[in-house]
Protein backbone atom coordinates (compact mmCIF):
# COMPACT_ATOMS: atom_id res chain seq x y z
CA UNK A 1 0.00 0.00 0.00
CA UNK A 2 0.94 3.37 -0.94
CA UNK A 3 0.53 6.12 2.25
CA UNK A 4 0.09 9.46 1.69
CA UNK A 5 -1.33 12.39 3.52
CA UNK A 6 -4.05 15.29 2.41
CA UNK A 7 -5.10 18.18 5.03
CA UNK A 8 -4.86 16.39 7.89
CA UNK A 9 -6.08 12.83 6.30
CA UNK A 10 -3.97 9.91 6.30
CA UNK A 11 -4.45 8.37 2.67
CA UNK A 12 -3.76 4.98 1.60
CA UNK A 13 -3.84 3.55 -1.90
CA UNK A 14 -4.16 -0.16 -2.63
CA UNK A 15 -6.15 -3.41 -3.50
CA UNK A 16 -9.37 -4.16 -1.61
CA UNK A 17 -8.43 -7.34 0.02
CA UNK A 18 -5.74 -4.76 2.39
CA UNK A 19 -6.66 -4.71 5.71
CA UNK A 20 -6.53 -0.72 7.08
CA UNK A 21 -7.00 -1.21 10.62
CA UNK A 22 -7.96 1.92 12.12
CA UNK A 23 -9.38 2.17 16.14
CA UNK A 24 -12.06 5.43 16.62
CA UNK A 25 -13.26 5.50 20.07
CA UNK A 26 -16.43 7.35 21.87
CA UNK A 27 -17.58 7.94 25.24
CA UNK A 28 -19.14 4.26 25.27
CA UNK A 29 -17.96 2.58 22.14
CA UNK A 30 -14.72 1.46 20.94
CA UNK A 31 -14.73 0.05 17.22
CA UNK A 32 -11.91 -0.74 15.14
CA UNK A 33 -12.74 -0.18 10.90
CA UNK A 34 -10.89 -2.77 9.02
CA UNK A 35 -10.52 -0.58 5.95
CA UNK A 36 -12.63 -3.56 4.21
CA UNK A 37 -16.13 -2.58 4.97
CA UNK A 38 -15.94 -4.67 8.08
CA UNK A 39 -14.93 -4.28 11.85
CA UNK A 40 -12.66 -5.88 13.78
CA UNK A 41 -13.78 -4.35 17.13
CA UNK A 42 -17.08 -3.68 18.88
CA UNK A 43 -16.18 -3.01 22.34
CA UNK A 44 -18.58 -0.98 24.68
CA UNK A 45 -17.39 0.66 27.47
CA UNK A 46 -20.61 -0.18 30.13
CA UNK A 47 -20.05 -3.66 30.32
CA UNK A 48 -16.47 -4.46 28.82
CA UNK A 49 -17.34 -6.80 26.39
CA UNK A 50 -16.23 -6.94 22.76
CA UNK A 51 -19.30 -8.06 20.13
CA UNK A 52 -17.02 -8.39 16.92
CA UNK A 53 -13.94 -10.09 16.39
CA UNK A 54 -14.84 -9.27 12.47
CA UNK A 55 -17.35 -8.69 10.53
CA UNK A 56 -17.42 -8.68 6.84
CA UNK A 57 -18.90 -7.16 4.03
CA UNK A 58 -18.99 -8.34 0.43
CA UNK A 59 -20.06 -6.58 -2.70
CA UNK A 60 -21.79 -7.56 -5.69
CA UNK A 61 -22.54 -5.76 -9.11
CA UNK A 62 -24.83 -7.13 -11.30
CA UNK A 63 -24.15 -10.92 -9.32
CA UNK A 64 -20.44 -11.01 -9.79
CA UNK A 65 -18.52 -10.38 -6.90
CA UNK A 66 -16.01 -7.53 -6.30
CA UNK A 67 -12.83 -8.91 -6.63
CA UNK A 68 -10.09 -8.97 -4.13
CA UNK A 69 -7.31 -6.73 -6.45
CA UNK A 70 -9.93 -3.57 -6.72
CA UNK A 71 -8.05 -0.76 -6.67
CA UNK A 72 -9.00 0.83 -3.35
CA UNK A 73 -8.42 4.57 -1.62
CA UNK A 74 -8.84 4.92 2.33
CA UNK A 75 -9.05 7.92 3.81
CA UNK A 76 -8.84 8.48 7.86
CA UNK A 77 -8.79 11.41 10.11
CA UNK A 78 -10.89 12.29 13.69
CA UNK A 79 -13.69 9.20 13.34
CA UNK A 80 -13.78 8.43 10.46
CA UNK A 81 -13.02 5.78 7.77
CA UNK A 82 -13.58 6.18 4.33
CA UNK A 83 -13.06 3.72 1.60
CA UNK A 84 -13.29 4.26 -2.37
CA UNK A 85 -13.74 1.62 -4.36
CA UNK A 86 -13.21 2.15 -8.37
CA UNK A 87 -13.74 -0.08 -11.31
CA UNK A 88 -14.04 0.69 -15.19
CA UNK A 89 -17.70 1.76 -15.04
CA UNK A 90 -18.57 2.68 -11.34
CA UNK A 91 -17.25 3.90 -8.05
CA UNK A 92 -18.26 2.89 -4.30
CA UNK A 93 -17.62 5.62 -1.91
CA UNK A 94 -18.21 3.87 2.24
CA UNK A 95 -17.83 5.98 4.93
CA UNK A 96 -17.63 4.52 8.61
CA UNK A 97 -17.93 6.62 11.63
CA UNK A 98 -18.81 7.13 15.05
CA UNK A 99 -19.67 9.97 17.24
CA UNK A 100 -18.53 11.22 20.53
CA UNK A 101 -21.70 10.44 22.02
CA UNK A 102 -23.59 7.67 20.47
CA UNK A 103 -23.64 4.10 20.69
CA UNK A 104 -23.41 2.64 17.70
CA UNK A 105 -21.63 2.45 13.93
CA UNK A 106 -22.71 4.44 10.78
CA UNK A 107 -21.85 3.91 7.54
CA UNK A 108 -23.02 5.48 4.41
CA UNK A 109 -22.33 3.67 1.04
CA UNK A 110 -22.66 6.05 -2.23
CA UNK A 111 -23.05 4.37 -5.56
CA UNK A 112 -21.57 6.11 -8.61
CA UNK A 113 -22.39 4.67 -12.57
CA UNK A 114 -22.26 5.28 -15.54
CA UNK A 115 -25.24 3.09 -16.87
CA UNK A 116 -27.92 1.15 -14.99
CA UNK A 117 -26.50 -1.58 -12.60
CA UNK A 118 -27.43 -3.89 -9.43
CA UNK A 119 -25.37 -4.03 -6.30
CA UNK A 120 -25.31 -6.75 -3.38
CA UNK A 121 -24.07 -6.24 -0.10
CA UNK A 122 -23.56 -8.78 1.87
CA UNK A 123 -22.33 -7.93 5.97
CA UNK A 124 -21.55 -10.58 7.80
CA UNK A 125 -20.70 -10.51 11.79
CA UNK A 126 -18.34 -12.64 13.57
CA UNK A 127 -19.22 -13.14 17.39
CA UNK A 128 -16.91 -11.76 19.83
CA UNK A 129 -17.38 -13.18 23.64
CA UNK A 130 -21.14 -13.79 22.71
CA UNK A 131 -22.40 -13.92 19.30
CA UNK A 132 -25.60 -12.46 18.27
CA UNK A 133 -26.68 -10.18 15.62
CA UNK A 134 -26.37 -6.52 16.13
CA UNK A 135 -29.64 -3.76 16.20
CA UNK A 136 -29.83 -3.03 12.45
CA UNK A 137 -31.39 -0.16 11.01
CA UNK A 138 -31.14 1.20 7.45
CA UNK A 139 -33.06 3.85 4.95
CA UNK A 140 -33.02 1.25 2.07
CA UNK A 141 -34.93 -2.12 2.88
CA UNK A 142 -32.95 -5.90 3.48
CA UNK A 143 -33.08 -9.06 4.27
CA UNK A 144 -31.67 -10.79 7.79
CA UNK A 145 -29.90 -13.70 6.71
CA UNK A 146 -29.61 -16.03 10.47
CA UNK A 147 -27.86 -19.04 8.91
CA UNK A 148 -25.14 -16.96 7.22
CA UNK A 149 -25.05 -14.45 9.82
CA UNK A 150 -25.96 -11.26 7.44
CA UNK A 151 -27.57 -8.57 6.43
CA UNK A 152 -28.33 -8.49 2.61
CA UNK A 153 -29.14 -5.14 0.82
CA UNK A 154 -29.77 -5.00 -2.97
CA UNK A 155 -29.70 -1.58 -4.23
CA UNK A 156 -30.48 -0.99 -7.85
CA UNK A 157 -28.48 2.24 -9.36
CA UNK A 158 -28.79 4.09 -12.39
CA UNK A 159 -26.35 7.28 -11.97
CA UNK A 160 -25.83 7.58 -8.43
CA UNK A 161 -27.47 6.25 -5.23
CA UNK A 162 -26.43 5.97 -1.67
CA UNK A 163 -27.99 3.95 1.36
CA UNK A 164 -27.26 4.62 4.74
CA UNK A 165 -27.42 2.13 8.05
CA UNK A 166 -26.64 2.40 11.83
CA UNK A 167 -25.79 -0.53 13.63
CA UNK A 168 -25.29 -0.98 17.56
CA UNK A 169 -25.14 -3.40 20.58
CA UNK A 170 -26.51 -3.00 23.50
CA UNK A 171 -29.21 -0.92 22.33
CA UNK A 172 -32.81 -1.50 21.18
CA UNK A 173 -34.22 -0.96 17.72
CA UNK A 174 -36.31 2.25 18.48
CA UNK A 175 -32.46 3.78 19.05
CA UNK A 176 -30.95 2.92 15.82
CA UNK A 177 -34.06 4.18 14.26
CA UNK A 178 -34.02 7.65 16.24
CA UNK A 179 -30.31 7.83 15.05
CA UNK A 180 -30.91 6.85 11.66
CA UNK A 181 -33.44 9.57 11.00
CA UNK A 182 -30.62 12.23 11.95
CA UNK A 183 -27.92 10.95 10.07
CA UNK A 184 -27.33 13.24 7.87
CA UNK A 185 -26.53 15.51 11.59
CA UNK A 186 -24.70 12.99 12.70
CA UNK A 187 -22.44 12.89 9.92
CA UNK A 188 -22.08 16.48 9.92
CA UNK A 189 -20.76 16.66 13.87
CA UNK A 190 -17.98 14.04 12.94
CA UNK A 191 -16.80 16.08 10.18
CA UNK A 192 -16.66 19.26 12.06
CA UNK A 193 -15.09 17.74 14.69
CA UNK A 194 -12.16 17.56 12.18
CA UNK A 195 -12.68 20.49 10.67
CA UNK A 196 -12.39 22.82 13.46
CA UNK A 197 -9.43 22.15 14.55
CA UNK A 198 -6.50 24.54 13.86
CA UNK A 199 -3.01 23.53 13.33
CA UNK A 200 -0.70 25.46 14.94
CA UNK A 201 2.02 27.39 13.36
CA UNK A 202 4.70 24.45 13.96
CA UNK A 203 2.44 22.38 11.69
CA UNK A 204 3.55 22.88 8.27
CA UNK A 205 3.80 20.13 6.18
CA UNK A 206 1.47 17.59 4.94
CA UNK A 207 2.58 15.06 7.30
CA UNK A 208 2.51 16.79 10.11
CA UNK A 209 -0.97 18.03 9.70
CA UNK A 210 -1.90 14.34 9.88
CA UNK A 211 0.16 13.60 12.62
CA UNK A 212 -0.74 16.06 14.91
CA UNK A 213 -4.98 15.46 13.86
CA UNK A 214 -3.74 11.60 14.67
CA UNK A 215 -2.52 12.45 17.65
CA UNK A 216 -4.87 15.24 18.72
CA UNK A 217 -8.00 12.58 18.13
CA UNK A 218 -5.64 9.85 19.94
CA UNK A 219 -6.30 12.33 23.57
CA UNK A 220 -9.77 13.29 22.65
CA UNK A 221 -11.29 9.84 21.84
CA UNK A 222 -10.08 8.37 24.78
CA UNK A 223 -11.84 10.77 27.07
CA UNK A 224 -14.95 8.74 28.88
CA UNK A 225 -17.72 9.46 31.26
CA UNK A 226 -18.98 6.67 33.09
CA UNK A 227 -20.62 6.31 36.18
CA UNK A 228 -18.70 8.34 38.39
CA UNK A 229 -15.79 8.07 36.45
CA UNK A 230 -14.61 11.45 34.71
CA UNK A 231 -11.19 11.61 32.74
CA UNK A 232 -9.48 9.42 30.14
CA UNK A 233 -8.34 6.02 29.82
CA UNK A 234 -5.08 4.33 29.06
CA UNK A 235 -6.42 3.18 25.32
CA UNK A 236 -8.47 0.74 24.21
CA UNK A 237 -7.15 -2.11 25.50
CA UNK A 238 -7.39 -0.74 29.09
CA UNK A 239 -11.90 -0.40 29.15
CA UNK A 240 -12.12 -4.03 31.40
CA UNK A 241 -11.99 -2.93 33.83
CA UNK A 242 -12.69 0.70 33.08
CA UNK A 243 -9.58 3.01 34.88
CA UNK A 244 -8.15 6.08 34.65
CA UNK A 245 -3.86 6.18 35.21
CA UNK A 246 -2.15 8.91 37.23
CA UNK A 247 0.86 8.55 35.16
CA UNK A 248 -0.73 8.27 31.39
CA UNK A 249 -3.27 11.10 31.97
CA UNK A 250 -0.49 13.33 33.12
CA UNK A 251 0.85 12.94 29.45
CA UNK A 252 -2.54 12.74 28.12
CA UNK A 253 -3.65 16.13 29.06
CA UNK A 254 -0.74 18.10 27.87
CA UNK A 255 -2.62 18.61 24.46
CA UNK A 256 -5.94 19.99 26.32
CA UNK A 257 -4.31 22.96 27.73
CA UNK A 258 -4.72 23.82 24.10
CA UNK A 259 -7.69 22.70 23.49
CA UNK A 260 -10.05 22.12 26.14
CA UNK A 261 -8.59 23.03 29.69
CA UNK A 262 -11.49 21.82 31.86
CA UNK A 263 -10.87 18.26 31.11
CA UNK A 264 -7.97 18.75 33.14
CA UNK A 265 -10.10 19.14 35.79
CA UNK A 266 -12.31 17.06 35.37
CA UNK A 267 -9.49 14.15 35.48
CA UNK A 268 -8.19 15.56 38.61
CA UNK A 269 -11.41 15.22 40.24
CA UNK A 270 -11.41 11.32 38.98
CA UNK A 271 -7.90 11.13 40.08
CA UNK A 272 -8.55 12.95 43.82
CA UNK A 273 -10.98 10.25 44.93
CA UNK A 274 -8.36 7.74 44.06
CA UNK A 275 -6.12 8.99 47.20
CA UNK A 276 -6.25 6.53 49.67
CA UNK A 277 -6.52 7.50 53.59
CA UNK A 278 -2.72 7.72 54.48
CA UNK A 279 -1.91 9.27 50.79
CA UNK A 280 -1.21 6.70 48.75
CA UNK A 281 -1.96 6.36 45.42
CA UNK A 282 -2.99 3.42 42.91
CA UNK A 283 -1.51 2.88 39.28
CA UNK A 284 -5.19 3.96 37.84
CA UNK A 285 -8.27 4.81 39.78
CA UNK A 286 -11.47 2.30 38.47
CA UNK A 287 -14.85 3.81 37.73
CA UNK A 288 -16.05 3.05 41.49
CA UNK A 289 -12.88 5.15 42.50
CA UNK A 290 -11.70 2.09 44.57
CA UNK A 291 -7.73 1.75 43.20
CA UNK A 292 -6.41 -0.44 40.93
CA UNK A 293 -2.59 -1.94 41.79
CA UNK A 294 -2.01 0.63 44.72
CA UNK A 295 1.52 1.93 46.27
CA UNK A 296 3.06 3.25 42.75
CA UNK A 297 5.86 5.55 43.51
CA UNK A 298 5.14 7.80 40.43
CA UNK A 299 1.38 8.65 40.96
CA UNK A 300 1.53 10.85 43.86
CA UNK A 301 4.06 13.12 42.32
CA UNK A 302 2.02 13.28 38.85
CA UNK A 303 -1.14 14.00 40.92
CA UNK A 304 0.76 17.18 42.42
CA UNK A 305 2.24 18.18 39.25
CA UNK A 306 -1.21 17.83 37.53
CA UNK A 307 -2.79 20.01 40.19
CA UNK A 308 -0.03 22.62 39.75
CA UNK A 309 -0.31 22.75 35.86
CA UNK A 310 -4.12 23.21 35.53
CA UNK A 311 -3.63 26.05 38.26
CA UNK A 312 -0.80 27.21 36.97
CA UNK A 313 -2.46 27.30 33.49
CA UNK A 314 -6.02 28.09 33.52
CA UNK A 315 -5.64 30.63 37.02
CA UNK A 316 -8.51 28.55 38.55
CA UNK A 317 -7.23 29.56 42.33
CA UNK A 318 -10.51 28.35 43.71
CA UNK A 319 -10.16 24.94 42.52
CA UNK A 320 -7.19 24.17 45.10
CA UNK A 321 -10.58 24.76 47.57
CA UNK A 322 -12.51 21.93 46.09
CA UNK A 323 -13.70 19.27 48.55
CA UNK A 324 -13.39 15.83 47.70
CA UNK A 325 -15.19 14.36 50.77
CA UNK A 326 -13.69 16.03 53.78
CA UNK A 327 -10.46 17.17 52.27
CA UNK A 328 -9.63 20.31 49.74
CA UNK A 329 -7.56 19.53 46.64
CA UNK A 330 -4.81 21.11 48.46
CA UNK A 331 -5.06 18.91 51.15
CA UNK A 332 -4.81 16.35 48.97
CA UNK A 333 -1.83 17.19 47.42
CA UNK A 334 -0.06 18.31 50.93
CA UNK A 335 -0.87 14.79 52.15
CA UNK A 336 0.29 12.60 49.33
CA UNK A 337 3.49 14.59 48.86
CA UNK A 338 3.65 13.97 52.77
CA UNK A 339 3.31 10.74 52.30
CA UNK A 340 6.01 10.74 49.46
CA UNK A 341 8.69 12.05 51.74
CA UNK A 342 7.88 9.09 54.11
CA UNK A 343 9.68 7.15 51.25
CA UNK A 344 12.71 8.92 51.27
CA UNK A 345 16.09 8.47 53.04
CA UNK A 346 18.69 10.43 54.36
CA UNK A 347 19.54 11.36 50.80
CA UNK A 348 16.61 12.92 50.45
CA UNK A 349 15.77 11.02 47.58
CA UNK A 350 12.65 8.57 47.35
CA UNK A 351 14.01 4.88 48.05
CA UNK A 352 12.47 1.79 45.94
CA UNK A 353 12.78 -0.90 48.51
CA UNK A 354 12.88 -4.91 48.08
CA UNK A 355 14.08 -6.78 45.13
CA UNK A 356 11.19 -7.03 43.40
CA UNK A 357 9.78 -3.32 42.95
CA UNK A 358 8.09 -2.38 39.63
CA UNK A 359 5.90 -0.28 40.58
CA UNK A 360 6.01 3.08 38.34
CA UNK A 361 6.18 3.34 34.65
CA UNK A 362 8.03 0.60 33.87
CA UNK A 363 6.13 -1.71 35.53
CA UNK A 364 8.09 -5.41 34.13
CA UNK A 365 11.38 -4.12 35.40
CA UNK A 366 12.37 -4.04 38.78
CA UNK A 367 13.89 -0.64 39.73
CA UNK A 368 15.14 -0.79 43.07
CA UNK A 369 16.74 2.01 44.95
CA UNK A 370 17.79 5.61 43.68
CA UNK A 371 15.53 5.53 40.11
CA UNK A 372 16.73 9.22 38.21
CA UNK A 373 13.18 9.10 36.89
CA UNK A 374 11.42 8.84 39.94
CA UNK A 375 13.40 11.06 42.03
CA UNK A 376 12.85 13.75 38.85
CA UNK A 377 8.98 13.80 39.31
CA UNK A 378 9.57 13.60 42.98
CA UNK A 379 11.93 16.76 42.29
CA UNK A 380 8.88 19.00 40.14
CA UNK A 381 6.28 17.81 43.11
CA UNK A 382 8.03 19.54 45.30
CA UNK A 383 8.62 22.28 43.46
CA UNK A 384 4.98 22.58 42.00
CA UNK A 385 4.30 22.06 45.96
CA UNK A 386 5.91 24.88 47.35
CA UNK A 387 4.05 26.74 44.28
CA UNK A 388 1.38 25.77 45.64
CA UNK A 389 1.51 26.73 49.75
CA UNK A 390 2.60 30.34 48.45
CA UNK A 391 -0.96 30.27 46.07
CA UNK A 392 -2.98 29.79 49.32
CA UNK A 393 -0.94 31.99 51.35
CA UNK A 394 1.01 29.25 53.23
CA UNK A 395 4.69 28.60 53.93
CA UNK A 396 6.42 26.35 51.35
CA UNK A 397 9.60 27.15 52.72
CA UNK A 398 9.96 23.08 53.91
CA UNK A 399 8.99 21.67 50.50
CA UNK A 400 11.98 23.85 48.71
CA UNK A 401 14.33 23.06 51.20
CA UNK A 402 13.65 19.48 50.09
CA UNK A 403 13.77 19.78 46.71
CA UNK A 404 17.14 21.52 46.98
CA UNK A 405 18.49 18.27 48.57
CA UNK A 406 16.89 16.18 46.37
CA UNK A 407 18.42 18.39 43.25
CA UNK A 408 21.43 17.86 44.65
CA UNK A 409 21.33 14.26 45.65
CA UNK A 410 20.39 13.63 42.23
CA UNK A 411 23.21 15.78 40.18
CA UNK A 412 25.72 14.47 42.74
CA UNK A 413 24.84 10.79 42.79
CA UNK A 414 23.14 9.97 39.56
CA UNK A 415 25.26 11.75 36.89
CA UNK A 416 28.10 9.89 35.44
CA UNK A 417 30.21 12.61 34.28
CA UNK A 418 32.31 9.65 32.14
CA UNK A 419 29.05 8.30 30.13
CA UNK A 420 27.48 11.77 30.09
CA UNK A 421 23.65 11.30 31.19
CA UNK A 422 21.97 10.36 34.34
CA UNK A 423 22.10 6.16 35.06
CA UNK A 424 19.02 4.44 35.30
CA UNK A 425 19.08 3.90 38.63
CA UNK A 426 21.39 2.79 41.61
CA UNK A 427 20.89 0.22 44.37
CA UNK A 428 23.31 0.06 46.68
CA UNK A 429 26.56 -1.20 45.09
CA UNK A 430 24.82 -1.95 42.20
CA UNK A 431 24.84 0.51 39.31
CA UNK A 432 22.32 0.02 35.98
CA UNK A 433 24.18 2.45 34.10
CA UNK A 434 22.06 2.13 30.84
CA UNK A 435 20.73 4.89 29.67
CA UNK A 436 16.84 5.68 29.86
CA UNK A 437 14.74 7.75 27.71
CA UNK A 438 12.52 8.78 30.74
CA UNK A 439 15.63 10.56 32.44
CA UNK A 440 15.07 13.34 29.99
CA UNK A 441 12.77 14.66 32.75
CA UNK A 442 16.26 16.37 34.17
CA UNK A 443 16.10 18.40 31.64
CA UNK A 444 12.61 20.55 31.06
CA UNK A 445 12.35 20.08 35.49
CA UNK A 446 15.28 22.39 35.89
CA UNK A 447 17.58 19.65 37.71
CA UNK A 448 20.05 19.51 34.83
CA UNK A 449 21.78 22.59 34.40
CA UNK A 450 22.60 23.52 30.42
CA UNK A 451 26.52 21.64 30.58
CA UNK A 452 24.48 18.11 31.85
CA UNK A 453 21.89 18.66 29.58
CA UNK A 454 23.74 19.04 26.45
CA UNK A 455 26.11 15.87 27.60
CA UNK A 456 22.60 13.99 28.24
CA UNK A 457 21.55 14.84 24.64
CA UNK A 458 24.64 14.02 23.13
CA UNK A 459 24.04 11.05 24.97
CA UNK A 460 20.60 10.23 24.14
CA UNK A 461 21.09 11.45 20.31
CA UNK A 462 24.42 8.84 20.22
CA UNK A 463 22.62 5.57 21.94
CA UNK A 464 18.81 6.41 21.96
CA UNK A 465 18.08 7.33 18.62
CA UNK A 466 18.51 4.48 15.92
CA UNK A 467 19.48 5.86 13.06
CA UNK A 468 22.83 6.49 14.95
CA UNK A 469 23.32 3.72 17.22
CA UNK A 470 25.57 1.08 15.25
CA UNK A 471 25.88 -0.76 17.99
CA UNK A 472 21.83 -1.98 17.97
CA UNK A 473 20.67 -4.64 15.39
CA UNK A 474 17.04 -3.42 14.79
CA UNK A 475 17.80 -0.81 12.11
CA UNK A 476 16.29 2.47 12.24
CA UNK A 477 12.68 2.80 14.25
CA UNK A 478 13.20 5.91 15.37
CA UNK A 479 13.90 6.23 19.95
CA UNK A 480 14.59 3.76 22.06
CA UNK A 481 12.96 3.38 25.28
CA UNK A 482 16.95 2.15 26.85
CA UNK A 483 20.37 1.29 25.53
CA UNK A 484 21.97 -0.93 26.47
CA UNK A 485 19.48 -3.47 27.49
CA UNK A 486 19.12 -4.45 31.37
CA UNK A 487 21.88 -6.22 32.39
CA UNK A 488 20.42 -7.71 35.85
CA UNK A 489 19.04 -11.45 35.02
CA UNK A 490 15.97 -10.35 37.69
CA UNK A 491 15.91 -6.70 36.32
CA UNK A 492 13.26 -7.89 33.72
CA UNK A 493 10.41 -10.15 33.46
CA UNK A 494 7.68 -11.35 31.04
CA UNK A 495 7.94 -8.88 27.70
CA UNK A 496 10.85 -6.87 29.34
CA UNK A 497 12.31 -9.73 29.69
CA UNK A 498 13.50 -9.99 25.85
CA UNK A 499 15.72 -7.49 23.94
CA UNK A 500 13.98 -4.77 21.87
CA UNK A 501 10.39 -5.39 23.60
CA UNK A 502 8.23 -3.25 25.58
CA UNK A 503 10.62 -1.25 28.60
CA UNK A 504 13.55 -2.97 27.28
CA UNK A 505 14.13 -0.79 23.89
CA UNK A 506 10.98 -0.69 22.80
CA UNK A 507 9.84 2.52 21.23
CA UNK A 508 7.26 4.60 23.51
CA UNK A 509 6.01 7.24 21.24
CA UNK A 510 4.84 8.72 24.12
CA UNK A 511 8.85 9.67 25.25
CA UNK A 512 9.60 9.87 21.92
CA UNK A 513 7.28 13.33 21.72
CA UNK A 514 8.73 14.30 25.49
CA UNK A 515 12.16 13.94 24.21
CA UNK A 516 11.27 15.90 21.34
CA UNK A 517 10.80 18.90 23.71
CA UNK A 518 13.55 18.70 25.24
CA UNK A 519 15.43 18.62 22.25
CA UNK A 520 13.16 21.62 20.95
CA UNK A 521 13.75 23.25 24.42
CA UNK A 522 17.64 23.02 23.92
CA UNK A 523 17.61 24.41 20.99
CA UNK A 524 18.06 20.97 18.85
CA UNK A 525 16.73 19.99 16.17
CA UNK A 526 13.31 17.76 17.37
CA UNK A 527 11.87 16.43 14.35
CA UNK A 528 13.46 13.16 14.29
CA UNK A 529 11.78 11.40 17.65
CA UNK A 530 8.48 13.90 17.14
CA UNK A 531 7.50 12.42 13.90
CA UNK A 532 9.83 9.20 12.96
CA UNK A 533 7.37 6.51 14.97
CA UNK A 534 4.79 7.71 13.06
CA UNK A 535 5.96 7.00 9.77
CA UNK A 536 7.71 3.99 10.44
CA UNK A 537 4.15 2.75 12.21
CA UNK A 538 2.02 3.87 8.88
CA UNK A 539 4.41 2.11 6.48
CA UNK A 540 3.85 -0.90 7.94
CA UNK A 541 -0.01 -0.54 8.41
CA UNK A 542 -0.34 0.49 11.69
CA UNK A 543 -3.03 3.48 11.32
CA UNK A 544 -3.28 4.68 14.73
CA UNK A 545 -0.57 5.56 17.76
CA UNK A 546 0.60 2.11 19.11
CA UNK A 547 1.62 1.94 22.79
CA UNK A 548 5.33 0.98 21.67
CA UNK A 549 6.64 -0.88 18.93
CA UNK A 550 10.21 -2.56 17.95
CA UNK A 551 11.14 -4.26 14.67
CA UNK A 552 11.54 -7.19 16.66
CA UNK A 553 8.17 -8.01 18.40
CA UNK A 554 4.54 -7.29 17.87
CA UNK A 555 3.26 -4.01 18.66
CA UNK A 556 1.79 -2.50 22.06
CA UNK A 557 -2.26 -1.50 21.87
CA UNK A 558 -3.24 1.36 19.64
CA UNK A 559 -5.08 4.33 19.77
CA UNK A 560 -3.02 4.74 23.41
CA UNK A 561 -3.79 7.89 25.03
CA UNK A 562 -0.30 9.35 25.64
CA UNK A 563 0.92 8.70 22.55
CA UNK A 564 -1.11 11.58 21.58
CA UNK A 565 1.25 14.18 23.34
CA UNK A 566 2.85 14.35 20.18
CA UNK A 567 0.18 17.35 19.67
CA UNK A 568 1.30 19.23 22.49
CA UNK A 569 4.54 19.47 21.38
CA UNK A 570 3.40 21.13 18.04
CA UNK A 571 1.42 23.49 20.33
CA UNK A 572 3.68 24.60 22.56
CA UNK A 573 6.34 24.77 19.83
CA UNK A 574 7.34 28.85 19.82
CA UNK A 575 5.88 29.28 23.04
CA UNK A 576 7.65 29.59 26.49
CA UNK A 577 8.45 26.09 28.38
CA UNK A 578 5.27 24.58 29.58
CA UNK A 579 6.82 23.70 32.75
CA UNK A 580 7.12 28.05 33.35
CA UNK A 581 5.28 29.54 35.95
CA UNK A 582 2.66 31.64 34.53
CA UNK A 583 -0.46 32.34 36.72
CA UNK A 584 1.57 31.04 39.70
CA UNK A 585 5.11 32.66 40.41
Amino acid sequence: MKVSYCNGRIVTDGYLYEDVPYNVSANNLSVCFDGKMGLTQYLSVRSGKDYSKRSMSVLYKDGERIGAYTAKRTRMAGRIQEIILSGNDYRVEIKQFITKDDDAVFVEMAFFTEQSANFTMLYGIEGGEEWRMPVFSCNHPYEVVEENRHFEIDVKVCGEKRIQFVLAYEEEQAYCDSLLSSFSEKAEAARKEIDEIRFPAAVKTEEEKALYLSTLFCCIENYKECEGLKGFVAGCNYLNPLRTYYRDSYWTVLPMYAHNISLVKQQLVTLAHGIAEDGTCPSAVKKDFSGFWRGHYDSPSFFVMMVYDYVNHSGDMEFLQEKIGQKSIFDLCLLVINKQMERTDATGLLYKEGPYNKLDWADEVNRNGYVTYDEALYYRALDCMEKLCRACNKDGSFYAQAAAKVKKAINELLWDEEKGYYVNYIDGDFVEDNLSVDTVLVSFFGIADKAHTDKMLDAMERLLETKNNSLQQAGDYGVMCVYPFYKRKSAAYFKSSQDYEYHNGGNWPYWSAMYAYAKYLAGRDYCYPLESWFSYNLERGIFTPVEYFSPCRKSGSTLQAWSGVAAFVFDFIGKPSFFESVYLK
